[in-house]
């Protein structure tokens, strides 16, 4: 990352130089459309990646799924509600929707509790859930969770959630 940055400042320092035939503004317009192209390229290089905690969570629901990594709201994703259950569809039809087994990242509110099944049936035989994310104990002074990405957090449940629950407490101020 260092490396391309160097080499895009050095680039755009040489292509920007002034040359030996300047006009009496001081410098041609090539070397500035090329410095400026240099400046956009150094610019992509260095910006960051939007991640669970920009994306954030209404404080309405309890947890958010996502299809892919970094909460990215451009891919299917299912927002779930206090007290919701339910086990994902295999194949989804709807233009939006997260499907079984495709869950990449998630957060989950301040105050709640998600639990999750990597086997369809799993809640409605009244399995363990195979993960809890639990926010909800008083002591909890940290707010939301947010996994950027389940295969490195929890690996195992990575794109392999194929049912949920999620409760949530109230306030303990009202």
């Amino acid at each position: 990352m260092k490396l391309s940055l160097v080499i895009f400042c050095s680039l755009g320092a040489v292509i920007g130089a002034p040359s030996g035939t300047q006009t009496d503004s001081g410098s041609s317009l090539g070397s500035m459309a090329a410095s400026g192209a240099a400046g956009v390229l150094v610019g992509l290089v260095m910006a960051p990646s939007p991640d669970c905690k920009d994306v954030g969570i209404d404080r309405t629901l309890c947890a958010v799924l996502y299809d892919e990594e970094m909460c990215e709201r451009s891919n299917n994703y299912l927002s779930i509600l206090p007290g919701a259950q339910g086990v994902l569809p295999r194949i989804n039809l709807h233009t939006r929707g997260l499907r079984a087994n495709d869950a990449e990242s998630l957060i989950v509110r301040d105050r709640c509790k998600l639990e999750l099944w990597d086997k369809r049936d799993g809640l409605e035989k009244g399995s363990p859930p195979d993960l809890v994310i639990d926010r909800t104990p008083w002591w909890n002074v940290l707010g939301d969770k947010y996994v950027d990405e389940l295969d490195d957090d929890y690996e195992e449940m990575n794109e392999a959630i194929s049912a949920y629950r999620c409760t949530c407490r109230q306030s303990m101020w009202g």
